[in-house]
């Protein structure tokens, strides 16, 4: 007889390899028993069949031959010892493994089908299996076959049917034959019916509808059931599987959720809402403007000195003036770039003399959220070994240094006129008064020169000072956080060099413009 096997004698990892990527066998097999006939000899094998195919289990054909027999089932391997032969068999592998016992060669068949492992129990196809053994053995098996059982009948699904009744809505699942076990799951706005061993066309049963609580029926075939997922439009109150009593047909019923009580509109109610949603928009509106109105989108730029007034004169005639002008419209394009959002105001942009009142009152009608005032220091001894920067907050003065400074700047105003008329009332005790008025931005003021502080002393050479209080006038007039800057002593040959170079500028704008991002930030936050 002609042996249905293929043998193959090589590459035998790779077609192991390969069997293993093969998938699991998921159809359930039904189980019985064949007879075995061996010359005088016979007996009832257990069996599986899958489809059409027979399994047939390897330790019953082992024991009718009285042939050695070997399990693991942790490796899921089985052995059957012949005298010329050991076969060796891999669940859900359709590779035979044949060993000579004398020479230890192997040889490799390879079955139609992969070998079945079930509840414990290793089965290999039946006619495969046979003509294998009467191949290797005198042995002359054959298959008694019996009467088939009658096949048995799958159920179809011939259709989905949705009907609109007075209190709910009727899916009918029309089918050939009964589901055993049918089973239903709702999941937010989808029914899953999952129906086992049945079948269908799935591209006939794909159904949508324009109307009612169905919106889809989705079916999805799998190798054990067909599950028809069905979609809902809107919300349902309940829903029920039931089997029709009168065919094989199965009713899924959907139950709406009961009619919202509607109430009387009373027009008083009405008009009491509408009042109470207007003030609301009202009050976010006032919210919202006034969180514009203090948003830091305004800063003031104060370049000291200018026109007939040069400020301090360095060592080699560097003029105060110039620096100051030069950090500032320095400043003004970094913050036009990196800060757009923020408007830039100058108190002078060119070259030309400005009162120190008339300083504030430009801050104020612009709208200033910050104001900064850039100067150079100097000492009456030129050169002096004096450097670094220094900054300052609108207090009355507490050291001899400070109260120096601000005498030195503060002499400006004796180039104004009428200017003995217009600070005359700036004593000691009518400044006081004038800085407590301003005590609304102490803590701004005090926090944007802290944050002054650090950024210039990373991005600056020089001594490092701490933030200083003293009594400049061109502070008293901005109603809003002031700060001035000293950015470094002409009157040191070092620092001199360092302020009228444009680089030195740039780096003291930069410094500036790090700190007034920062203060942005936390000043924004606490709006909010």
């Amino acid at each position: 007889m002609t042996l249905p096997l293929r043998p193959s004698y090589r590459l035998l990892v790779l077609l192991f390899a390969a069997a293993a990527l093969l998938p699991a066998q998921t159809a359930v097999p039904l189980a019985g028993s064949v007879r075995i006939v061996s010359g005088t000899q016979s007996a009832d094998v257990r069996t599986a069949t899958l489809g059409v195919r027979r399994f047939v289990a390897l330790p019953d054909v082992a024991a009718m031959l009285s042939l050695r027999y070997a399990e693991n089932a942790t490796l899921r391997k089985a052995e059957l010892r012949l005298d010329s032969a050991i076969l060796k068999f891999t669940a859900d592998n359709p590779f035979v493994m044949q060993m000579n016992p004398a020479t230890r060669r192997y040889k490799v068949y390879q079955l139609s089908h992969p070998v079945l492992v079930l509840d414990g129990v290793t089965y290999a196809s039946s006619a495969e299996l046979i003509a294998l053994l009467n191949t290797l053995s005198a042995a002359r098996l054959v298959i008694e076959d019996r009467p088939a059982p009658p096949p048995s009948v799958e159920p179809a699904v011939t259709g989905v049917e949705v009907e609109e009744k007075k209190n709910g809505t009727l899916v009918r699942i029309r089918l050939s034959a009964p589901v055993p076990d049918p089973s239903r799951v709702q999941s937010g706005d989808w029914i899953y019916v999952t129906l086992p061993a049945a079948t269908g066309d799935t591209l006939a049963l794909d159904s949508s509808f324009t109307a009612g609580p169905v919106r889809r029926v989705k079916p999805v075939m799998t190798e054990t059931a067909l599950q028809l997922s069905i979609n809902l439009r809107g919300r349902i109150a309940a829903s029920e599987l039931v089997q029709d009593q009168t065919s094989d047909d199965l009713l899924l019923t959907l139950v709406p959720p009961a009619p919202e009580e509607k109430r009387p509109v009373n027009a008083d109610s009405v008009r009491r809402v509408q009042a109470a949603e207007r003030s609301r928009l009202e009050t976010a509106r006032q919210i919202k403007a006034q969180k514009n109105k203090w948003k830091l989108d305004v800063v003031v730029i104060d370049p000291g000195h200018g026109g007939h007034d040069p400020g301090a004169l360095g060592v080699i005639g560097t003029r105060e003036k110039d620096v100051t002008l030069g950090v500032a419209l320095k400043l003004g394009s970094l913050i036009h770039k990196y800060m757009p959002g923020v408007k830039t105001v100058y108190t002078r942009s060119t070259d030309r003399f400005v009162e120190l009142f008339k300083r504030g009152q430009i801050a104020n009608e612009a709208g200033g959220k910050l104001f900064i005032s850039i100067h150079c220091n100097s000492t009456e001894r030129k050169p002096s070994s004096a450097a670094g920067f220094e900054i300052y907050l609108l207090r009355p003065g507490k050291t001899e240094d400070a109260i120096r400074i601000a005498e030195k700047e503060n002499e400006v105003v004796k180039l104004e006129k009428d200017y003995e008329d217009r600070y005359q009332k700036l004593n000691e005790e009518n400044f006081i008064i004038l800085t407590m008025a301003q005590s609304a931005y102490v803590k701004q003021s005090e926090r944007f020169a802290e944050l002054l502080e650090e950024t210039m002393s990373a991005g600056m050479e020089g001594q490092r000072q701490p933030v200083r209080q003293a009594g400049f006038y061109v502070l008293v007039g901005a109603s809003m956080p002031n700060v001035l800057v000293e950015t470094g002593y002409l009157s040191n040959p070092k620092e001199e060099k360092f302020l009228r170079s444009p680089s030195g500028q740039q780096k003291i704008a930069e410094a500036i413009l790090k700190a007034l991002q920062r203060f942005k930030v936390e000043y924004e936050e606490n709006i909010d």
